[in-house]
């Protein structure tokens, strides 16, 4: 677990781009462009997308558990041909990050697999989990290295659990609770009100705290100085707040808000993935917590934590690369030539808002 990933290249692949430091600036590609208005169909784009999981989720309470993974991989499978925006991002991802180490056939495979976990995932949130027992959530998702949350928990400064869009997240929630522990996530506001309701009841009935991204700075200090759990999804690809580190081996845009808050309360990084197991369970697994240390520049020190629980990321989605969310656009963001080659200034760290870094699609 701990030995140094391959790099995933081979002769067949583009040329890397040197990484940059510090923040992305006003130079960087993909700048951020004032927010569009939304479209006039989108309240009827949000009441048929609020009808279709309501509908999904009468045909779930007649459906036997069992037919629920063949539900979610046939959803999966629909998107994968017919959304393909998403496919084409996807299968970019994927030969960007293992270049010619893996041919065209486990490329598109592999693509393929991802669309299918993501459709799973999404039939366990909206139709399983609304109904799980607290009995099944123990017995079906099994929690590897409890042992480095007690180590954390023991110097009283709460734990940063980082995770990805990474084999069904969702469900870390509930197990976690069954554990014993108070958990807060950091989650994006649903544009549609009437969705965001529906997922807020799903997630608190198991347990879960959630805090609107725009509300993280305070309610998120405040859960680790009770020296509680802070869940935060740091796999995508910020428009604003973040810093270049690399992710297979290049420069992608990451939000500093996790080092920033290590920084300040002392607080460790636990790495968190929920793993899907091929007989319909799950199971969580835990890497060693990542302990900040303060050298006195505050903006290396976040670049370098940044970087480091990037790395672990990393390494977990090469184990079961089919596990991640590879039609996210991670490297939309681009730095600047005058940051790649280490000429554009490095903009002071924010204390304050950094986990409301603005993703981009």
């Amino acid at each position: 677990m701990d030995s140094k990933p391959s790099s995933g290249t081979g002769s067949d692949a583009p040329p890397r781009p040197p990484m940059s430091n510090g923040s992305p600036g006003e130079g960087a590609k993909e700048a951020a462009q004032p927010e569009p208005k939304p479209r006039w169909t989108k309240p009827l784009e949000w009441w048929l997308t609020r009808l279709l999981i309501r509908t999904l989720n009468l045909v779930g309470r007649l459906t036997p558990k069992g037919a629920l993974a063949p539900m979610g991989r046939a959803l999966g499978m629909a998107a994968f041909h017919t959304q393909r925006r998403y496919r084409t991002v996807a299968l970019a991802n994927l030969r960007r990050a293992f270049g010619g180490a893996w041919d065209e056939a486990r490329v598109q495979r592999v693509a393929r697999e991802s669309f299918q976990h993501l459709g799973m995932t999404l039939v366990e949130f909206f139709l399983r989990m609304p109904r799980i027992t607290p009995e099944e959530v123990d017995r079906e998702v099994r929690f590897l290295g409890q042992e480095y949350y007690e180590e954390a928990f023991a110097r009283g400064k709460g734990i940063l659990l980082i995770t990805a869009h990474y084999g069904n997240w969702e469900i870390m929630g509930p197990r976690l609770f069954r554990a014993g522990y108070r958990v807060s996530a950091v989650s994006r506001t649903a544009d549609d009100p009437g969705l965001e309701q529906m997922l807020e009841e799903i997630r608190a009935r198991s347990g879960l705290q959630v805090i609107p991204r725009r509300q993280a700075a305070r309610q998120g200090l405040a859960a680790l100085r009770r020296n509680e759990i802070l869940g935060i999804l740091l796999d995508q690809n910020t428009l604003e707040g973040g810093v270049f580190v690399p992710f297979f081996g290049y420069p992608a845009s990451t939000a500093a808000g996790p080092a920033v808050f290590a920084l300040k309360t002392g607080a460790a990084l636990v790495p968190t993935f929920c793993i899907r197991e091929r007989d319909g369970t799950h199971t969580m697994k835990t890497w060693p917590p990542i302990y900040p240390v303060s050298t006195g520049d505050r903006a290396r020190d976040v670049e370098r934590l940044t970087a480091e629980v990037t790395s672990v990321i990393e390494k977990q989605i090469r184990e079961r690369p089919e596990l991640w969310f590879w039609l996210h656009n991670r490297w939309k963001l681009q730095p600047s030539r005058s940051e790649m080659e280490g000429e554009a200034p490095r903009p002071p760290v924010r204390e304050k808002g950094l986990i409301e870094c603005k993703p981009c699609d």
